[in-house]
């Protein structure tokens, strides 16, 4: 019930705050109160701990470091034109990453299993054997496999060194030895299988090029049985052959009147042949290798330049390049890829129009080739009939051979790039060197006795101190044998943490970062929160005062003040900014003093063209009025509102849109407002803010938001405030509707309510008398939320006062202390002990 409050009345928070601290002598005096727990406790953990260290066998890890091979070259590739970039070149921290990956791999640890026979090794094994009596390394078990592979990669760790290209892999096991050799085998195991499948790869293509080479094979041959059939079958001798020049047949018949002739015929249709197997190729295959075989062709056509393709090809494959790299890095849907993308494709769309053209013109020189042939067998026939077969059998002959050379030729090549292919398989360097060999450790590293005694030491300490303090506040033996089966529990769960596998970045797979927030509950989101009154305003800064910083001003009347800008389109003189009067008039050259007061910007400019026209100074003026300034067309909004100020009186002159210029109320706004117009300031016209209601009526619609005339101020009200303090989640001043009764519930849900240490039970509300005093009302708000006592009323600036309890907040900051220490202390251990298996 209320009653008055005394002088000593309004001390009763601050004693009651008072008894609930604790000073260090009175923590001290509980700690040795429970001193025979505190030292059981901590004597037993380290007990343990002690024993865990001495019956735990020891583990010994070994380490190699290699390094990735930025440069690994070609070392049989001397002679060649063109050198393709190496791999290992291109390669950078992904790359590194995926090396790590690779010697994870399920297939490099079997096969080092397997070569190592680690599931004969005590050290490394277990109860294998027992597991599995009967494995088979010919055919293991599926289950067998499994079982080994999960123990191998519990013990292998690889790492990156950070800002390098070191690739770091350790092993463990309970033999020196048998650690160092793991490694060594695991890195001789990796540069087989790069070697092998290195081979494999060369083996495929050189099969494949060892195919085409027995087709060009059989082709040569067939060409070279038709010369000689067709050399038997016309007669034709061949002289014999200068030493260091080119081959070249010469007809020994009598036919010397048509040599000439048939010379340039043998030349125009060897033209012929070569232009059409230059456009054949073209039109199968890359017209790129037509135009790089035939260098004069360059020279004939200034159209047809090898460079552009050089260009075209070395800039698809500097993109191709960094789309890769970018891809690895951020992945394919990165701005930059879909950017390389693009241009990739204008590439090939560029390549494909080059390519167009160039199959053109050798389309163009194939048939000039045939023209011209034409042209000299019609010549050839014009001179000489007796003479033409002789002709053509000579100029067959020599495409034929001609032909087969060019067959023979490419068969010679293409024979040698698969020899050099077989040397370089077998000659290429591994990508990968070694740093440091793995060697057998001198000491363990596990167990660590000094850290493994001061981790337990810790958790000792703080499950002890714990303890302590939880049965000094919970007075019973019962709540005390709880604690302490609470405690013994938790620190079975300590020992017993088991740490996830560590990444190559150096933090375990699958831990999530623990929030520091000391409030567990789930917290409101900030921006659905009720306002809150602080008094200091919530004003965002001054209004504009210019009407070229708010709205645009209303095309109304021109009045007395205002500043007008007047032309005409014909007449240039006429140009002048004149200020409208107190009589409404204005005097401009050439017509004089015209009223223009009451008129609108439209309105004037017709009725200055009347005056021109009526005077007879133009027949069809064109004049336009622009107001530069208005006088006396703003209206001041102050009070609540976001932004203050003086704002323009423009097309949208209603309560509620002035209200919105000034970005509406702020959120101590109360519901009245408050019009003072310009012709009557001593009269308020008082307009409720917020109605209830829809009303369907339209004129009581218009009296909630009445018009606005220039020079009239609008004073929107404060809002009554109620505070909720003290030991609540959100405290502060909340804003009451008049119309509204709010109850003390409805108070401490606007804070968000209580917090995890408050006491419900001892709440306190504190209204303000009408004589000066204060009157004190002792609430249970633990009975009001459950329903068993009534809510009440509360009142403007009433007072709900929320104290904290000293239990609650001793016995939350111990568990929560506790359960972090505990999760930390275990997922250290966890990442200490996880070496060891």
């Amino acid at each position: 019930m209320p009653e008055t409050a005394q002088p000593q009345g309004a001390s009763q928070p601050a004693a009651s705050r008072a008894s609930h601290s604790m000073s260090l002598r009175a923590a001290v005096g509980i700690v040795k109160a429970h001193r025979w727990f505190v030292l059981g406790v901590v004597g037993g953990l380290l007990l343990l701990c002690l024993l865990y260290c001495l019956i735990a066998p020891n583990q010994y890890e070994a380490k190699a470091r290699v390094a990735l091979r930025v440069d690994a070259g070609e070392v049989m590739n001397a002679g060649a034109r063109e050198q393709a970039p190496s791999t290992s070149a291109l390669m950078g921290l992904a790359e590194v990453e995926t090396l790590g990956q690779v010697f994870r791999s399920d297939q490099l640890a079997w096969r080092v299993i397997l070569e190592r026979k680690l599931y004969a090794e005590p050290a490394f094994s277990g109860w294998f054997d027992r597991r599995f009596p009967h494995f088979n390394p010919a055919a293991p078990d599926p289950e067998a496999q499994a079982y080994l592979l999960e123990r191998f990669q519990r013990r292998l760790h690889v790492g990156t060194v950070p800002r390098t290209l070191l690739v770091e892999i350790r092993f463990r096991t309970h033999n020196a030895a048998v650690s160092a050799d793991v490694v060594n085998a695991l890195i001789r195991a990796f540069t087989q299988q790069e070697s092998e499948s290195r081979r494999a790869d060369t083996g495929q293509a050189a099969g494949w090029l060892e195919t085409q080479l027995a087709e060009l094979k059989a082709k040569a041959d067939e060409q070279d049985q038709k010369v000689a059939e067709f050399e038997k079958k016309n007669g034709i001798l061949i002289a014999p052959e200068d030493p260091g020049k080119e081959q070249s047949g010469q007809h020994l018949s009598a036919m010397t009147q048509v040599d000439e002739l048939s010379k340039e015929l043998v030349a125009a249709t060897s033209e012929r042949i070569l232009r059409e197997a230059e456009y054949r190729a073209a039109m199968q295959g890359d017209p790129e290798l037509a135009l790089a075989s035939d260098p004069h062709l360059e020279n004939e056509n200034s159209n047809l330049s090898a460079s552009i393709f050089r260009q075209i090809r070395a800039h698809r494959s500097d993109l191709q390049q960094e789309m890769a790299q970018l891809s690895l890095e951020h992945g394919p849907n990165y701005g930059r890829v879909a950017e390389i993308r693009q241009q990739l494709a204008d590439l090939d769309k560029q390549l494909q129009a080059e390519n167009a053209k160039l199959r053109e013109s050798l389309h163009g020189a194939w048939q000039t080739a045939i023209d011209r042939e034409q042209m000299v067998k019609r010549s050839l026939d014009a001179q000489t009939g007796e003479g033409f077969s002789a002709a053509a059998a000579t100029a067959q002959y020599e495409a034929m051979r001609h032909e087969a050379d060019a067959t023979r030729e490419l068969y010679i090549g293409t024979e040698q790039k698969v020899r050099q292919a077989g040397l370089e398989a077998g000659a290429h360097p591994a990508d990968i060197w070694v740093v440091d060999p793995a060697r057998p450790p001198a000491k363990p590293v596990a167990p660590n006795v000094p850290l493994y005694m001061a981790i337990t030491l810790f958790v000792a300490l703080w499950l002890a101190f714990g303890g302590a303090f939880l049965m000094e506040s919970w007075k019973s033996s019962g709540a005390a044998r709880v604690v302490a089966l609470l405690l013994v529990c938790m620190a079975c769960f300590t020992a017993r943490a088991q740490g996830p596998t560590p990444t190559t970045s150096g933090l375990p797979q699958g831990v999530t970062k623990i929030s520091q927030s000391s409030d567990t509950r789930i917290t409101p989101n900030p921006q659905e929160a009720p306002a809150v009154w602080n008094g200091t305003g919530t004003n965002a800064g001054p209004a504009p005062t210019q009407p070229g910083m708010g709205a645009a001003p209303v095309p109304g009347k021109l009045g007395p003040g205002d500043l007008l800008e007047v032309s005409e389109f014909h007449s240039p003189e006429f140009h002048s900014t004149v200020r409208v009067s107190q009589a409404g008039t204005v005097t401009l050259p050439m017509i004089g003093e015209i009223k223009l007061g009451g008129l609108t910007e439209a309105d004037a400019s017709k009725a200055i063209a009347a005056v021109l026209v009526e005077k007879g100074m133009l027949l069809h003026p064109q004049v336009f009025i622009l107001v530069t300034q208005y006088a006396a067309q703003d209206v001041s909004v102050l009070g609540e509102v976001t932004r203050p100020g003086v704002y323009p009186y423009t097309a949208h002159h209603r309560m509620l849109d002035l209200i919105a210029a000034a970005s509406g109320v702020s959120p101590a706004a109360g519901s009245v407002v408050a019009i003072y117009k310009r012709d009557t300031p001593d009269t308020p016209q008082l307009v409720a803010l917020i109605p209830q209601t829809e009303d369907k009526n339209a004129a009581r619609a218009a009296e909630r938001n009445p018009e606005l005339e220039p020079g009239d101020t609008i004073q929107i009200s404060r809002a009554q405030l109620v505070y909720v303090v003290g030991d609540v989640i959100r405290p502060g001043g909340f804003t009451v509707d008049p119309a509204q009764q709010l109850t003390v519930l409805q108070a401490l849900t606007l804070a968000w309510g209580p917090s995890q240490n408050a006491s419900t039970q001892k709440a306190l509300l504190i209204r303000e008398q009408a004589g000066g005093g204060r009157a004190v009302m002792e609430l249970n708000l633990k009975r009001m939320l459950r329903g068993q006592d009534p809510d009440q009323p509360i009142q403007e600036r009433d007072i709900l006062f929320v104290p904290d309890s000293m239990a609650k907040n001793i016995l939350n900051r111990s568990l929560e202390s506790m359960v972090q220490s505990a999760v930390g202390v275990s997922i250290y251990a966890g990442l200490v002990y996880s070496q060891r298996f």
